[in-house]
């Protein structure tokens, strides 16, 4: 899925890059560079006023009642206040004033990332409600501090001439953001400007709190489970009226969809979740885009698309509109192709079936691989117990980065479920992680990475949280806690921006440390992290069979492998519609929109699949909030991964020179540098689309 992470300067774009407008398709370098001798920051950091002789910060400090919430709020941005004062009154040296700016930041960094993750994961809601109402306070002072003229005129005198590149950095970085902000209209408009910010982050809060918490179900006779892996069946409990209980939570959904032979089941399932959230969502999705529309307007934008787009890789919204249509015109025919043989299959099973719709795409699909490359998706799930394939990812990133993880029994938490881990790289501790992994009620549903507090060199290490819903092994009555392979993937994928956002958290400013690049390529270490879980070598260290303790075989890997380029065509359309439909929403004035009319406009247009009656996924689908008009970003990002790869795949997997040359060139950068230098560094030339052509046409 996504990760989740919260500029603390610009409130309405999330990690901002200013870089060189260029096409996917550029051609290579012929300096190449030495990706080895790339060395990030070196510039000795600035003396910090006071911070830097405290103790390196480890514990973050979370939240678990509503008077830990309010007390933390209350002193952090107290402080920021103060520092907030100071930086107009204080006439100091450059650097002086550059630090005061970066604290005042900080201090707002200690609340606003954790106000997100307890706000998706606490399991009292008097707690995540509190922690929503901090959210609200101190983006309400970024806000303010993004318009306060005083502090934009005391920015915009400071002298760089004498400055470091990486302060130079941070000084633009900030100057864009207050123009980005308004901070040059008048004070009428500004005025607006603010309340519009603050409608922004109430309706989006209410937006995700509604999907969070509609889990919806039906009942459906035991009988019916038939065709789903025994130890999903074994952990169903039947009631009184022999009825078993089938949720849309993601360790029943899933499964169901995969398995279930009776389709009318399948599609009713289906159909209740993407109804979660409706009718509440329509109304303030409709309020988010005229709220967001009118914020770019009063900023001199056409609409939020553009506002949206100036601060990414690709720079304009007419670059992802062509790159939609780029990649929709190169998948469809491969679509077709998919669809034509998934409906064939589902004839030999109802002759009178004429089309393939969206409740088949997970059960069909599973078929053909089994049927066509002899992959048998129950037999791939019994390698792959949870508990092993934590353990070995976990590995791999250690192996991969030089670091070990260490338990950290004394954490606080905010769940007994939730694990805690400290980072270590030579004996020192260099980072903190949570893993939240199963579901519960009031939790987020999906799965995401979370930053707790952002890393801050010689003052505080960073902290982020992996939140999934993976099969609870204390919940299986004994039996394994089995992973399809997607989830496998999925795990590799969210560790993946877990490493970015750690690895990245040793810079000195702020809009510098952590998953700070362009938001369009924040998902391209994560897409990239995905290739490890189709490597044989990587799987036999832990998929292994939980009755036999076998390990996988390789030419099941090779089928696997096989296998998964059927569906492709299909796979790649739908995340191009869903691009489309997150683009479009954004991209012109939303006062005449009837979204559900829009939906099924957008259906027709650009769905592999026909619109499901009683659906809304617009209602329920999350990134509209999060990624507002940037959902192109998986498939952009995509680019990018396929890209990064062909050096792994040329030099191999864990080669330890490649490993590392990729973490100093594209991970431990953060926001230091631009998405495409870092790219370049790693490969020795400009970025290419040539290695995504090459797989989709496969």
């Amino acid at each position: 899925m996504k990760a989740f992470y919260i500029s603390l300067i610009s409130l309405s774009i999330f990690a901002l890059s200013c870089t060189k407008e260029k096409s996917p398709d550029t051609s290579p370098d012929p300096q190449k560079k030495d990706p080895a001798a790339v060395v990030v920051d070196k510039t000795p950091p600035p003396k910090v006023v006071k911070r830097v002789e405290k103790p390196i910060l480890v514990e973050p400090g979370i939240w678990n009642t509503v008077a830990e919430v309010e007390a933390a709020c209350e002193k952090h941005l107290a402080k920021a206040e103060e520092i907030r004062k100071s930086i107009i009154k204080v006439k100091g040296t450059p650097k002086g004033t550059l630090n005061r700016f970066n604290n005042m930041y900080i201090e707002v960094d200690r609340v606003l990332p954790l106000g997100e993750l307890i706000a998706a994961v606490h399991p009292e809601k008097p707690v995540r409600t509190a922690a929503e109402k901090c959210q609200q306070r101190a983006k309400k002072f970024v806000t303010a501090v993004n318009l306060d003229t005083g502090l934009y005129i005391t920015l915009s005198k400071v002298n760089t001439s004498g400055l470091d590149a990486m302060s130079v950095r941070f000084v633009k970085k900030l100057l864009l953001d207050y123009k980005r902000a308004g901070i040059d209209k008048d004070e009428a408009t500004r005025t607006k400007l603010k309340a519009l910010q603050a409608k922004m982050t109430t309706l989006g809060q209410q937006f995700d709190r509604n999907i969070k918490e509609d889990v919806r179900f039906i009942m459906v006779k035991k009988a019916d489970l038939k065709g789903l892996p025994q130890d999903f069946i074994k952990g169903k409990k039947v009631d009184k009226k022999g009825k078993v209980k089938i949720t849309t939570a993601y360790p029943d959904l899933f499964p169901f969809l995969s398995y279930a032979k009776n389709e009318n089941l399948r599609k009713k399932l289906y159909q209740v979740y993407l109804a979660r959230a409706y009718p509440k969502n329509d109304k303030i999705l409709l309020d988010i885009l005229k709220t967001r529309y009118a914020y770019a307007k009063l900023l001199g934008y056409t609409d939020w698309a553009a506002y949206n787009a100036e601060d990414k890789m690709v720079k304009s919204k007419k670059v992802i509109e062509e790159f939609i249509t780029r990649v929709a015109n190169l998948s469809r025919g491969k679509m077709k192709s998919d669809l034509k043989e998934i409906l064939a299959r589902k004839k030999k099973d109802n002759r009178r079936a004429k089309i393939v719709g969206m409740w088949d795409r997970f059960y069909y699909v599973k078929k053909i691989k089994a049927e066509k490359f002899k992959v048998d998706p129950k037999e791939v799930r019994s390698y792959f117990n949870y508990n092993n394939v934590k353990q070995g990812v976990m590995g791999v990133a250690q192996e991969m980065y030089g670091i070990t993880f260490v338990k950290a029994p004394g954490a606080k938490v905010w769940h007994s479920q939730v694990e805690a881990y400290d980072v270590k790289r030579d004996g020192k501790i260099i980072a903190r992680f949570y893993l939240d992994m199963h579901p519960r009620d009031g939790k987020y549903g999906h799965a995401a990475e979370f930053t707790v507090i952002s890393g801050i060199r010689g003052l505080q290490v960073p902290s982020a949280a992996l939140v999934c819903n993976f099969a609870d092994p204390s919940k299986t009555d004994g039996g394994p806690a089995l992973m399809e392979h997607s989830q496998v993937t999925t795990f590799f994928h969210e560790f993946g921006h877990l490493m970015h956002q750690l690895l990245a958290g040793n810079h000195h400013w702020i809009t510098q440390t952590g998953i700070n690049c362009e938001w369009d390529f924040v998902e391209a270490p994560s897409q990239l992290m995905e290739e490890w879980a189709w490597n044989h070598d990587i799987l036999s260290r832990f998929a292994k069979h939980f009755k036999t303790g076998a390990v996988i075989p390789k030419d099941l890997v090779e089928k696997m492998r096989k296998a998964d380029e059927f569906g492709k065509g299909v796979h790649v359309m739908r995340q191009m519609f869903f691009a489309q439909l997150s683009y479009y929403l954004h991209s012109s004035d939303p006062s005449k929109f009837n979204l559900l009319k829009e939906l099924k406009a957008l259906t027709r247009k650009m769905s592999p699949y026909p619109y499901l009656a009683g659906t809304y996924s617009y209602a329920n689908f999350g990134h509209l909030n999060g990624y507002t008009s940037m959902y192109y970003t998986y498939m952009w990002s995509l680019v990018m991964a396929k890209d990064l790869l062909t050096r792994f795949e040329k030099e191999g997997m864990m080669n330890k020179k490649v490993t590392t040359d990729y973490m100093n060139s594209v991970l431990v950068p953060g926001g230091s540098e631009d998405a495409a230098l870092m790219v370049k560094h790693f490969l020795g030339r400009d970025y290419s689309f040539a290695a995504f052509k090459t797989w989709l046409e496969k």
